[in-house]
């Protein structure tokens, strides 16, 4: 992770960690940098307003906060997006895919959801956790499962010395 110290608004700077993006961390990278292009007040240049001009410099120093989380080859592949919403889609549709991927992901999860039991040994935290995850996936497709499944699912595969 890289480390930039922001001095903006005349703070004495506050440490900001730019996590780094790998085809396994999507979803958590983008809320990280949501929060840090956010923190910055950048972050319209990506979610751009109707009838609202994007301040040039934002978005360049917007896509500067992105290429800090990007290894070299991802650098190298979105080099020609001359905005940050057009690194920033670019790296959405690579990574999130398009709708047929999208759907794809959708009957995976909806699968591993069917098929979670609780272990052995495992602690009905340990539990919750795999349906939060899977539910927190969900939300990242677009798409939510309702409390009531998810409490169903913890009620019906915890073991009986449980309740």
């Amino acid at each position: 992770m890289a480390l930039i110290q922001s001095k903006e608004n005349g703070n004495e700077g506050v440490p900001f960690q730019y996590p780094m993006l790998s085809p396994m961390n999507y979803t958590t990278w983008a809320i990280k940098m949501e929060a840090i292009m956010d923190a910055h007040g950048v972050w319209e240049s990506i979610e751009q307003r109707v009838g609202i001009t994007v301040d040039e410099k934002k978005s360049k120093k917007a896509r500067a906060f992105i290429f800090q989380a990007l290894l070299d080859d991802m650098i190298l592949q979105v080099a020609q997006k001359k905005t940050a919403k057009e690194v920033w889609d670019l790296l959405k549709t690579r990574y999130l895919g398009a709708d047929r991927v999208q759907k794809a992901r959708k009957h995976a999860l909806k699968s591993e959801f069917d098929s979670l039991r609780m272990k052995e040994g495992e602690t009905i935290n340990e539990f919750a956790w795999k349906i939060s995850g899977l539910s927190s996936s969900y939300v990242s497709l677009g798409e939510s499962l309702a409390n009531g499944v998810l409490v169903r699912k913890l009620l019906d595969y915890v073991p009986d010395k449980y309740m």
